[in-house]
């Protein structure tokens, strides 16, 4: 039995980065040694354990054989015979298919360690093309390290994976999870793979335009992406809550008319309450031809006490609030 830390950690290491968290395989082991020595299965489709005191993810090394479409499909092999090399065979691309013994020996059987160097990302073999996410990786890979660069190779590999229609067969989760993480770095990059090598469909379907993003909240980048796209793109793609939000604010003011008559302003800022005040604030920073009115009319309506105003019985309550934002809106209007 031999335990090896592998992929994104010791790639960090590699690249003078600290580990967000320690990945760790072990060579030579079976699922009834793993339990004997008291860690805890936790995997479903294949044998991940939980270490007994760190709490830390320890997979046995395992080969995998496609068996249908998409990246559910596989069979998993994971006798003790399998070798490092067998393992990290599997595995994306070659700067994360580097493992340290316990002594500290880098194991690199398809120079990963020279990539790092020279800032490729390259695939490591033909396993590649087996889970259609990791297309999508790469471009994630992309938005977090931007100076590297996508090999010619890989760049044939991602063309065929959006040729042959496999995206289709991705889960929505799996889709966000690398568009989340790509949110959190430089977006822009993902999406530039995603559109130069035609990985569009289905879930970033008329993403045509990449704009310049002004801001690192990734709601905000979200609706950035949609406004210059005509609030078309991803539409197949489902988002959390806090991104379809964001972005229906967004839609509504990215509508304001200036010119707009009284009617029409007052049914426009009627919409508006203390509810969705702190929403609506922040949101218009990021509309200065229109935040010098919007801003106040929406603070002065949302915070107006009708208290004693409603209490004349013989007015009815929609029209007293909207006599009392047609002299806020007249106030401000520019």
């Amino acid at each position: 039995m031999k335990i090896f830390k592998v992929g994104g950690a010791v790639r960090d290491e590699l690249l003078g980065l600290k580990p967000k968290d320690n990945d760790w395989l072990v060579v030579g082991s079976s699922i009834e040694e793993m339990l004997s020595l008291g860690y805890k299965q936790v995997g479903k489709d294949f044998p991940v354990f939980l270490h007994p005191e760190t709490n830390e993810e320890y997979a046995l090394a395992r080969k995998e054989l496609k068996s249908g479409h998409g990246y559910k499909n596989f069979d998993f092999i994971f006798t003790p015979d399998i070798t490092i090399e067998e393992d990290l065979e599997r595995r994306d691309l070659t700067i994360n298919a580097i493992a340290r013994s316990s002594n500290g020996e880098l194991i690199d059987p398809f120079n990963g360690q020279a990539d790092i160097k020279n800032r490729i990302f390259r695939h490591v073999s033909e396993a590649f093309y087996e889970d259609p996410l990791r297309a999508l990786r790469v471009a994630r890979f992309k938005s977090q390290m931007p100076e590297f660069q996508i090999h010619d190779s890989t760049q044939d590999v991602l063309r065929k994976i959006a040729e042959s229609g496999e995206l289709r067969h991705l889960s929505n989760d799996r889709v966000w999870g690398e568009v989340q993480k790509s949110l959190n770095n430089k977006f822009e990059e993902f999406l530039y793979v995603i559109r130069s090598f035609q990985l569009t469909e289905p879930w970033f379907e008329e993403l045509v335009e990449i704009p310049e993003i002004e801001s690192d909240m990734p709601e905000i980048k979200w609706c950035y992406v949609s406004d210059v796209n005509d609030f078309k793109f991803a539409k197949q793609l489902e988002v959390p809550n806090s991104f379809s939000r964001q972005l229906l604010m967004w839609k509504r003011f990215h509508g304001y008319k200036l010119e707009g008559n009284i009617e029409y302003k007052l049914d426009f800022f009627s919409a508006f309450s203390k509810n969705n005040l702190e929403e609506s604030i922040f949101t218009l920073k990021y509309f200065k031809e229109i935040q010098i009115e919007c801003i106040p009319i929406i603070k002065e309506y949302a915070n107006y006490n009708f208290g004693e105003l409603l209490l004349d019985k013989n007015k009815d309550a929609q029209s007293v609030k909207m006599e009392v934002l047609k002299e806020i809106i007249k106030k401000y209007e520019r």
